[in-house]
């Protein structure tokens, strides 16, 4: 039999975590398409520029540890029990 991961009275969480991480996800991708545009239409940016921007080190250690965070913090929702639940 396979464990189960997660117990029947952590679907709340679960749910909750999922929507806090799409609530988030939405904002980040209407401000970038926003700034996208924007920098588009000032002539400060080409779209093609994003898609082939290889990242230095400097930037792809910074991007690898705000990524970590964001699974940190989506991961701590789903195991700190609400201030209000009862103890188990």
């Amino acid at each position: 039999m396979i464990d189960q991961v997660l117990k029947a009275e952590d679907t709340d969480r679960l749910a909750q975590a999922v929507i806090t991480l799409t609530k988030e996800l939405w904002v980040l991708k209407d401000r970038q398409r926003i700034l996208e545009a924007t920098l588009q239409d000032a002539g400060v940016l080409d779209n093609a520029a994003i898609e082939t921007y290889d990242p230095d080190t400097t930037l792809s250690e910074t991007l690898m540890a705000e990524r970590r965070q964001l699974i940190d913090s989506v991961l701590d929702t789903l195991i700190t029990p609400p201030l209000n639940a009862p103890h188990r």
